[in-house]
C-alpha cells in the first residue's frame, strides 16, 4: 500500500468537513467553506454568528407570555438556589424553551421557562408556576 503524503491542508479540509456533518445532526449548521458548499445556499457567517440554526423553526417557537404576580424573580437558572437576575410585576416576556431537568419545584410545578425581556436582556429563568396558562406547561412551547 503506497504511503499518503502528510498535507496539512487535507487533514485540515477533513476535520472541517467532519466538524459541518457533527454540528448539522446536532440541530447547527457551521459556517466555513466545507459546510457551506455541501449543505447550505445561504451566504457564510463569521464570529458569533457562525453558529445559525439548521432550520426556523426554533425561531418560530419563540412565543410571548404573561407572567402573574408581582415582584416574580427571574433567576440565572432554573432553581431557587440561583441568583436573581431581575425582577417582574405582571409582564409580558419572550420564551423560548422550557424545562422541568435539574429544577426546583415551586407550588407543585418543576416546569420552568427560558426568557428574555421583550425590551431584549440576557436570558433568565421563570418558573411556570407564574406563567398565565402553564398548567404544569406553556403549551406549544419546546423543551430546552
Amino acid at each position: 500500500m503506497p504511503a499518503m503524503p502528510n498535507n496539512g491542508f487535507a487533514l485540515a479540509a477533513t476535520t472541517l468537513a467532519l466538524a459541518g456533518s457533527l454540528a448539522l445532526a446536532g440541530n447547527l449548521a457551521v459556517a466555513g467553506p466545507a459546510h457551506f458548499a455541501a449543505h447550505d445556499t445561504r451566504p457564510a457567517a463569521t464570529g458569533a454568528a457562525a453558529l445559525t440554526p439548521v432550520s426556523d423553526a426554533v425561531a418560530a417557537a419563540v412565543r410571548k407570555i404573561h407572567i402573574q404576580g408581582t415582584h416574580v424573580a427571574l433567576r440565572e437558572c432554573p432553581r431557587k438556589s440561583c441568583g436573581v437576575a431581575a425582577r417582574v410585576s405582571n409582564a409580558t416576556l419572550r420564551a423560548y424553551c422550557q424545562t422541568n431537568r435539574h429544577t426546583s419545584r415551586i407550588s407543585g410545578n418543576t416546569w420552568w421557562t427560558k426568557v428574555t425581556l421583550l425590551s431584549g436582556s440576557d436570558p433568565a429563568w421563570v418558573s411556570n408556576h407564574y406563567v398565565r396558562g402553564a398548567a404544569p406547561k406553556v403549551p406549544h412551547l419546546p423543551h430546552c
